[in-house]
């Protein structure tokens, strides 16, 4: 859970190139588990006022096994699939 009297109640952009940004500080990527690799999606609210970002969840690392394990147990299946 994060400590809001540790949360800054506002920020400013700063100049990125020809973007702004946002810095994100070291307590909040700690508290976020996040890093260069992890994905948020953007959600504008209708009005423009605000932006919201959330963290989207990795997807299982272990699907290619998932889908090979089931495609195995099913192999009469998608045999006669192939041949439709």
């Amino acid at each position: 859970m994060i400590n809001t009297e540790q949360v800054p109640n506002s920020v400013k952009p700063f100049k990125n190139g020809n973007s702004l940004a946002f810095r994100i500080s070291k307590n909040d990527r700690e508290h976020l588990q996040m890093d260069t690799t992890t994905e948020f999606e953007k959600i504008v609210s209708p009005d423009g006022k605000e932006i919201t970002f959330r963290k989207l969840e990795a997807a299982r690392p272990n699907i290619l096994e998932i889908a090979n394990s089931l495609y195995d147990q099913h192999a009469d299946l998608m045999k006669r699939l192939e041949k439709l």
